[in-house]
């Protein structure tokens, strides 16, 4: 194992049941040791050595990824050069479950698309999970395999890297905008990266792809850009399994949406707080301002990756009342938009929040949409959106 975070220890945890012998790697080595989860896994056998000690590759004949593990990690590299096949967690689960299964992808929108079609496919009696990127490993489901249910995968561009098995029954592109470019070194890469997921369709009639993203691939049955990709998607998608459309519209109406996507937080002293934490790129920001009533404060940073911030000066002048930044990449979007838009910097989200509160009085809605990861200073996501929340409900 190359990096044990959630699905990495996913992985280890059903390859040590099996009586396998596995060993892991991960930069954070000492850390992970306190963790109970990976206590248990060293109980079982799991042996782990930090990214600076020796490995030998003599004994390997396996070597999964976690999906943060670039392709041209060094480790990855020596196991290739060794002859060692080099898969990620999920294409290793899909050699070893027999069930039926779609997948989902694109830059914005998947989790929620996931999340829906797995609904769809529920509401109508049929029974369904929703796993992969959404936050539920597919290795961990290979304790609890059913044969007969239908698995919604949610699927991101570092997940399909090392996807080859003709797996999917479906599957659907949402939209391709500039995301993850501190990892790949253009934008075609990462355009090929989310292409994968059309190599692993068993019929590949079963291919849907918004409007936007046939710009790219130039391939698949192109969803109506009039309405909801979206639920166009997710309809296509459950329809493979004989779900009719009186059946999705009924579905519609008891589907909750996620959090920390454009979620309602509170509203404090006149001012309406909203958390969109999910929104870790530059499109998905545009999106939320596009969705809500200016004027908006609204709170950017967290972990730069690559994609310019200068789309946003044009939407942004009429409605942004401030911008502020915080965390690793508050340098570089002052130097791409403080001369054209209200902005100012933060050290922390906590600090960021403060002044936010003030540039708010007289009615502005506060909205965190960081177009950013959040791994310079949380966990993920969620645990970013979080702490957000609970730093608005505490203000007075």
């Amino acid at each position: 194992m190359i990096g044990l975070g959630i699905s990495g220890q996913a992985a280890a945890a059903w390859l040590l049941s099996q009586g396998f012998f596995v060993f892991a790697v991960d930069k954070k080595a000492k850390d992970l040791r306190a963790l109970p989860s990976v206590i248990s896994l060293l109980e079982k056998g799991l042996i782990l050595y930090s990214e600076e000690e020796p490995i030998s590759f003599a004994s390997i004949s396996l070597a999964l990824i976690s999906p943060g593990i670039s392709l041209r990690h060094p480790l990855v590299q020596q196991a290739l050069v060794h002859g060692i096949e080099v898969i990620g967690e999920v294409e290793f689960a899909l050699r070893h479950l027999r069930n039926r299964c779609v997948g989902i992808t694109g830059t914005n929108g998947k989790t929620t698309t996931t999340l829906l079609t797995a609904h769809l496919l529920q509401s109508s009696g049929l029974a369904a999970r929703a796993l992969g990127n959404v936050g539920f490993p597919l290795s961990s489901y290979l304790f609890e395999a059913r044969d007969d249910e239908i698995l919604v995968l949610e699927l991101s561009s570092f997940q399909l890297e090392t996807m080859q098995t003709r797996s999917l029954l479906g599957a659907a592109i949402l939209n391709i905008t500039p995301d993850h470019l501190d990892r790949y070194d253009s934008m075609q890469q990462y355009v090929d990266a989310k292409m994968r997921i059309a190599s692993c369709l068993i019929n590949e009639e079963n291919f849907f792809v918004s409007s936007q993203a046939y710009s790219w691939t130039k391939k698949g049955h192109i969803l109506d850009a009039s309405s909801s990709e979206n639920v166009q998607a997710a309809f296509r998608l459950s329809s493979l399994f004989g779900v009719t459309s009186s059946e999705c519209t009924r579905a519609l109406s008891t589907f909750k949406k996620p959090p920390h996507r454009i979620e309602w937080v509170a509203e404090k002293r006149g001012s309406v707080y909203y958390n969109d934490s999910k929104a870790t790129n530059v499109e998905a920001v545009l999106h939320a301002v596009n969705s809500l009533p200016g004027p908006l404060v609204i709170l950017i940073g967290g972990l730069d990756k690559g994609a310019p911030y200068t789309p946003w000066i044009a939407s942004f002048r009429d409605k942004v009342k401030m911008l502020v930044a915080f965390g690793q990449a508050a340098f570089t979007m002052e130097s791409q938009l403080a001369s054209s838009l209200p902005f100012c910097r933060a050290a922390t989200l906590a600090e960021a929040l403060q002044l936010a509160s003030k540039y708010a009085e007289g009615g502005a809605s506060v909205l965190l949409s960081p177009g950013c990861s959040s791994y310079d200073q949380f966990r993920n996501y969620e645990h970013r959106g979080d702490e957000f929340k609970r730093l608005v409900r505490e203000m007075v």
